[in-house]
């Protein structure tokens, strides 16, 4: 399954990446951040080189625990890391078999009677910094969620521009992730919640801007 594929490169990235951290420093190592931003509650790093044709956007947020300390809060790193991995859902652009056309040909059709398909997957895992007990990294999906990043109508975009607003999307997600005290234990109601509610701001600035 789709789905399977999907997860399945997630958790092997997150194992790939911490693994690199760990190898000799002179080594290159991949993954590595290009951009970071801090915030109250933690610190998030547009990661580059998520080895997937699938990935469009990754990002990995370090929370910052917060506790009293002679009436002073001070912040001290988590062992678990938040990551953000948006994917492109449906055939690849150089699939030209059978079923590849046939399922672009049924989206097309949905689309034209108003309908809305999925185009992207979002997950929210959380990683461990460290090693285990056990001598593992520890990995977990704590949501997953497909959602429609096609060109709202009348923006004059065209269906290729869903990476983009995908990007955006998830650019999006990671701020509002330095806006939240404890992502790493908010259930997954509150997850869909928030991903609705910043897709459709993402959409809703496009469409001023294009229309």
């Amino acid at each position: 399954m789709l789905f399977d594929r999907i997860l399945e490169d997630s958790l092997g990235f997150i194992r790939r990446k911490l693994w690199s951290e760990k190898v000799d420093t002179v080594a290159h190592k991949p993954f590595q951040p290009t951009k970071s931003i801090t915030g109250e509650f933690g610190i998030i790093h547009l990661l580059e080189g998520r080895d997937t044709p699938r990935a469009v956007r990754t990002w990995m947020l370090t929370p910052k625990r917060q506790k009293m300390n002679s009436a002073h809060m001070v912040a001290t790193s988590t062992p678990m890391d938040l990551h953000i991995y948006t994917d492109f859902l449906g055939p690849l652009t150089n699939n030209t078999t059978p079923s590849a056309m046939e399922e672009r040909g049924k989206t097309e059709s949905q689309r034209k009677r108003g309908l809305s398909v999925p185009t992207h997957r979002v997950q929210i895992l959380q990683a461990s910094h460290f090693l285990n007990g056990e001598g593992f990294y520890h990995s977990e999906v704590l949501h997953w969620q497909d959602i429609d990043c096609y060109p709202p109508a009348g923006s004059k975009l065209s269906a290729k521009a869903a990476d983009k607003i995908a990007m955006r999307f998830t650019d999006a997600l990671a701020f509002k992730c330095l806006e939240i005290a404890q992502p790493l234990k908010m259930p997954e109601p509150e997850w869909t919640q928030i991903i609705d509610e910043v897709l459709a701001e993402v959409k809703k600035k496009l469409l001023a801007q294009t229309a």
